[in-house]
């Protein structure tokens, strides 16, 4: 573990999804400052599995990394009960910088991991997804806003652009925001949003090595050649 500490200056997280080692090491030489370990589509059930792969991470490099442990009902592949799901993450939460929890997990399941996140100093992202539309405005400022209440160290929120007003009104929902924020707007249409959120208080881009984790994500070179001639 590294010691992570968000600032002010956007850093670009890479989804790794499969062959972790190896989109480990060509994240980095691509540019990639955080690798987002995702254990549901690595298909990592017990923390034993997850602490080889650090130690083996760790081997190669030391970079910054999330633990992430997403339900299909926000975009994963976790196979297990809520309480195991959780249990794992927290279980994980000395060897990682930061833990992604979903906003609308359980309210005393979410609340534990928090707490014990915060008891152990890892960050905590908590995040909403919106796979087919985009709130009001009101309403995203609300949902960012409910997870710095939660304990959020830095609130995500990741929409569905049907257009380009869409977009506009997320970036004003961050600047409204109070605590901090990483917002994306997803497909192609948002596209865009990837390089240029950072603009309206994004601490957080996502990139893919390969093929994207999530709609309309770019590959973590393109991605920071971007951002070298827009930040």
């Amino acid at each position: 573990m590294t010691g992570f500490v968000a600032g002010k200056d956007v850093k670009i997280v890479a989804s790794i999804d499969s062959d972790p080692l190896l989109q480990a090491r060509i994240a980095k030489v691509l540019g990639a400052d955080i690798l987002e370990i995702r254990l549901d589509f690595l298909e990592i059930k017990e923390a034993v599995q997850a602490k080889k792969l650090f130690d083996l991470l760790d081997q190669q490099g030391g970079v910054p990394r999330i633990a992430t442990n997403r339900v299909h009902t926000e975009g994963g592949s976790w196979q297990g009960t809520e309480e195991q799901r959780i249990t794992l993450l927290e279980d994980l939460i000395p060897y990682v910088d930061m833990i992604d929890i979903e906003r609308k997990c359980t309210d005393c399941l979410r609340n534990r991991l928090v707490e014990e996140a915060k008891s152990q100093g890892t960050k905590v992202i908590m995040s909403s997804h919106f796979f087919e539309t985009t709130p009001p405005e009101k309403d995203m400022v609300a949902i960012l806003n409910e997870c710095t209440d939660k304990g959020a160290d830095i609130a995500k929120l990741a929409v569905m652009p049907q257009k380009p007003e869409d977009i506009l009104e997320l970036f004003h929902a961050a600047l409204q925001a109070r605590g901090e924020v990483c917002v994306i707007a997803m497909g192609e249409l948002g596209r865009h949003s990837r390089v240029v959120a950072c603009r309206y208080g994004s601490l957080l881009t996502y990139g893919c090595v390969e093929k994207p984790v999530a709609p309309g994500q770019i590959r973590i070179d393109q991605l920071k050649r971007a951002l070298e001639t827009t930040v």
